[in-house]
């Protein structure tokens, strides 16, 4: 009880993550636990690997996003524990597997956590597992009341600042190509024009079908917000340039295929940048709002990276949106 206690007394999601599975470890005396949240990629939905604790002579090693993913659809076990919400218990090279199905909103599964040890845990454990990972959902729940949006569900405006500063404080003294940090500033195309011809309720549908994409388009680690109105902003951690690029460049292709109920068509622009140590948070969202502008001037619909086109001489080091243009919420 001491450590549901200790786990349940965090506000940030990472750490109540971390506190769960170093948790589940010791209490089953399990060689490793494994938190995976679930994604749905339109063929079927995976699970992405989201942290890990495990147990090495007595120490705990704590893993982070790592690579792992798991597609349901080849794997039975991992299927049935989402479909059915019961345990599943498979026995491995390493020992015994055991899958648990991380309860969230309106009955759906929100994650899997995955137990390797030597012995499978008894009914009773089972049943205490279950029982910790709802009251965590419920702590969560409460604080996804303050922190997210109504509409969306997307992370809201207030949590940004917080998250940021704490991913900026992490950055590596010398950056790697695969260490890099990210921030992007998604904008819909033509949203007043869309709300002003088909209604608000239409509009909010547009927004709403537009987040999904956004999460479906993303890792389960990275932060996605609703930053005001038609803007979303995200940030990616530890991602190499390439596959910032391609990850916003099918964002953006998957907008521009999708059918919008009764719209039709619609299209977003986006800028992003490499978040720097010395970055405020005004400073990376200025760079990126700079590369966004950049966008919409050049016929919209597409996706502009800020230091490239400052290297290119089609912007200034220092350039910002006309403040004239700038939509304040």
């Amino acid at each position: 009880m001491d450590r549901v206690a200790a786990a349940t007394g965090h506000r940030d999601r990472d750490e109540i993550e971390l506190s769960l599975v170093q948790l589940l470890l010791q209490y089953l005396k399990a060689d490793a636990v494994t938190l995976f949240k679930l994604v749905n990629d339109g063929a079927g939905g995976g699970a992405i690997h989201c942290i890990a604790a495990i147990g090495r002579g007595g120490e705990i090693e704590i893993i982070r996003g790592a690579p792992s993913t798991y597609l349901l659809r080849e794997h039975d076990a991992w299927q049935r524990c989402v479909a059915t919400g019961e345990p599943q218990l498979l026995n491995t090279a390493e020992g015994c597997e055991t899958l648990f199905v991380v309860p969230g909103e309106s009955e759906e599964a929100a994650g899997v956590l995955q137990v390797i040890s030597r012995q499978s845990p008894d009914a009773r454990d089972q049943h205490l597992v279950g029982g910790v990972l709802r009251i965590v959902r419920n702590h969560m729940a409460l604080i996804d009341y303050g922190e997210r949006d109504t509409l969306t569900g997307l992370l809201n405006r207030k949590t940004f600042e917080t998250q940021f500063e704490k991913l900026r404080r992490e950055l590596p003294v010398e950056e790697t190509a695969a260490s890099a940090c990210w921030i992007g500033l998604v904008d819909v195309d033509h949203f007043k024009a869309i709300n002003d011809g088909y209604g608000h309720v239409f509009g909010d549908e547009v927004l709403l079908l537009i987040s999904q994409i956004i999460q479906r388009s993303f890792r389960g680690g990275d932060r996605v917000y609703r930053f005001g109105g038609e803007e979303f902003v995200i940030l990616l951690q530890d991602t190499p340039e390439q596959a910032t690029a391609g990850a916003l460049e099918r964002l953006r292709a998957a907008v521009e295929r999708h059918r919008f109920p009764q719209v039709g068509g619609v299209t977003i622009s986006a800028g992003w940048t490499r978040i720097r140590p010395q970055d405020a948070p005004s400073d990376a969202i200025g760079r990126a709002d700079a590369a966004l502008y950049h966008a919409k001037g050049c016929g919209r619909n597409q996706i502009f990276q800020h230091e490239q086109l400052v290297a290119a001489g089609k912007l200034a080091p220092g350039a910002q949106r006309p403040a004239a243009e700038i939509e304040l919420f």
